[in-house]
């Protein structure tokens, strides 16, 4: 599943990326092992992603936070996280953001 992503160009929000449906009974998402992004249209980057870390409360230990600042208006990014669980597996978490200064 990929989750749909907005804010402005000046924000600077936390998203969280859900794992929950594709973890197993009782297993957990033990590290991080990337986030990255790309433009999809358009040819601006410019978009940080910082203060990324594993939540937990909702589905414990299937969220991963991520602070992201900066973005072009107009421009739409697509958000891949890589995951390591408790129990060997890497998973990957699709998220398509837009950037727009008009919502």
């Amino acid at each position: 599943m990929v989750t749909r992503l907005c804010k402005q160009p000046a924000e600077v929000r936390k998203f969280q990326m859900e794992f929950f449906n594709a973890l197993d009974t009782s297993e957990t998402i033990d590290g991080i092992s990337s986030i990255s992004y790309e433009t999809l249209d358009g040819v601006s980057s410019g978009l940080l992603i910082t203060q990324s870390g594993i939540a937990t409360g909702v589905g414990p230990d299937s969220l991963v936070e991520m602070v992201i600042s900066n973005g072009s208006d107009g421009e739409t990014y697509r958000i891949e996280v890589l995951v390591t669980t408790s129990t060997s597996q890497t998973l990957e978490g699709d998220g398509i953001l837009f950037v727009s200064d008009k919502r």
